[in-house]
């Protein structure tokens, strides 16, 4: 079975490549596409199967590259990740392999590719609508990702279906042009998007809650923290905490419980889950995820970075100091004694690897609802409600097992800011958000230690800018480095 599905997504990736020269001989992609493939509900639905496959490609090293490893957090290993030594000691050139977008903007295209086909197809307008709202999303989430790792952009909003030079070659657009169509596709995936029934429901699939976590992290992106709160409403409508029926709800312990009795309940939100089990087995943690299998999408980067013999990445001594005397996140975070790894956090402490142990990768979770709590917290700071941020924050900090804070321990929003950073970093470490958190919140030089601002960006990788002549290389790199 597994097998047949592997074949088949091969086969629509083929389909639904742009840019395949040899393809493009044989056959223009407009009759592939437009008299071919785009005839049944089906057609639609493995196009879908194919955008979600490019994003975990693109996610299978992009999100600890792009998100997890800058800033101070870790120490290399160059012999083992040279790529990943040169991001974590900002001495990136054009010749690193986290400077490739080629999988984001492959996801983009097959996103557009439905967009513009399936709205031609006959089925029912829910399940039609439900397809648009996870093309409008995905496509918002790549675009969120290219704008805050490369700044400026090409921006495509249809599909390159011939070859065109002067419509595949583009100049970057702006940023802040791309931000703005980013929240336009969010707000026609909020309006094209389904309400959640547990017959349908997939976590690994973009949902109304989805859609939600994406917008609150652009407005957060966009210090637009007003639309920030809006957007926590209509969360919390949907997953009311005082509701045990939701499908979505923060984890909550008691700060009292063991910490053999808090490792278990912290690291079932990261194991590893069946996408296809009952909804009951899947942590209401979890938003949205990517599930790996290794026949059928190959294997993401969890295990060579962080729980191999020689990993890629080990923590820092900075980030282990951060935790305070009784956090129950550390034992059940880091494993080793002299050289600590991030490996209990999302495998457990009793997994083995090596030959005959464990060996393929963990789920990769984008969003999840403690993320959103702490968002929400930042946001409530920065609008003057210092009561609310605290009580936010200590939804997370209590939860470890640390006392809860009070509103008077802050003088000003910026300090209940700075706590939830730190917060931040401790919860969500490991999961692509801390490099991203400190451009968000202006931290990037102190606590990130990069003081030039030309170097918060990363380099476009070589290839593209030889492929194509209108690209310019971000400042601070060298266009043949």
């Amino acid at each position: 079975m597994k097998n047949t599905l592997y074949l088949s997504i091969v086969l629509i990736c083929c389909l639904l490549s742009v840019g395949c020269r040899s393809l493009l001989e044989l056959d223009p992609q407009s009759s592939l596409t437009s008299e071919k493939f785009w005839k049944s509900e089906a057609d639609v639905e493995n196009g879908v199967t194919a955008m979600y496959y490019s994003l975990s490609q693109a996610m299978a090293r992009g999100y600890y590259d792009w998100g997890e490893l800058r800033g101070g957090n870790y120490t290399g290993d160059q012999p083992n990740g040279p790529d990943q030594y040169d991001i974590i000691n900002n001495i990136m050139t054009s010749a690193n392999s986290a400077g490739l977008w080629t999988n984001l903007y492959q996801t983009i295209s097959r996103a557009n590719l439905v967009l513009k086909y399936a709205p031609n197809v006959n089925m029912l307008s829910s399940q039609k609508n439900g397809y648009l709202a996870e093309c409008y999303a995905i496509r918002a989430l790549c675009y969120f990702y290219i704008v805050r790792v490369w700044g400026d952009a090409p921006l495509f909003l249809s599909p390159v279906e011939e070859y065109d030079p002067d419509n595949i070659y583009r100049e970057r657009s702006d940023k802040e042009l791309i931000l703005d169509q980013i929240a336009a596709d969010l707000e026609l995936a909020e309006m094209y998007a389904q309400p959640i029934t547990s017959g349908s429901f997939k976590r690994t699939r973009i949902n109304q809650m989805a859609v939600y976590a994406l917008m609150a992290d652009v407005y957060a992106w966009r210090h637009q923290y007003d639309k920030v709160l809006a957007v926590m409403e209509k969360v919390y409508r949907l997953a009311p905490e005082t509701s045990s029926n939701a499908y979505w709800q923060t984890l909550e312990l008691s700060p009292n419980i063991s910490q053999e009795e808090f490792t278990e309940a912290w690291q079932g939100i990261f194991a590893r889950v069946d996408p296809d089990g009952a909804l009951t087995d899947i942590p209401k943690e979890r938003i949205f995820y990517i599930h790996y299998e290794e026949i059928e999408n190959g294997l993401n980067g969890n295990t060579s970075y962080f729980c191999t013999g020689a990993c890629k990445a080990y923590p820092s001594e900075r980030l282990l100091s951060m935790y305070a005397s009784g956090d129950k996140r550390q034992t059940a975070t880091y494993t080793g004694s002299s050289q600590k790894k991030l490996t209990a956090k999302f495998w457990g402490t009793t997994t083995s690897f090596g030959s005959g142990g464990q060996v393929s990768n963990c789920d990769l979770i984008l969003y999840r609802m403690s993320d959103l709590v702490l968002l929400h917290a930042e946001a409530l700071a920065r609008t003057g409600d210092l009561n609310g941020a605290v009580v936010e924050l200590n939804k997370i900090h209590t939860r470890a097992g640390l006392p809860a804070y009070l509103a008077g321990d802050f003088i000003a929003p910026d300090d209940v800011v700075r706590a939830v950073l730190d917060e931040r970093t401790i919860e969500l470490i490991g999961e692509g958000k801390f490099w991203f958190d400190l451009l968000r919140t202006d931290h990037a030089v102190d606590i990130g230690g990069i003081s030039d601002p030309n170097k918060y960006l990363f380099p476009i990788n070589k290839t593209h800018l030889d492929e194509n002549y209108k690209l310019k290389q971000n400042p601070g790199y060298g266009a043949g480095e």
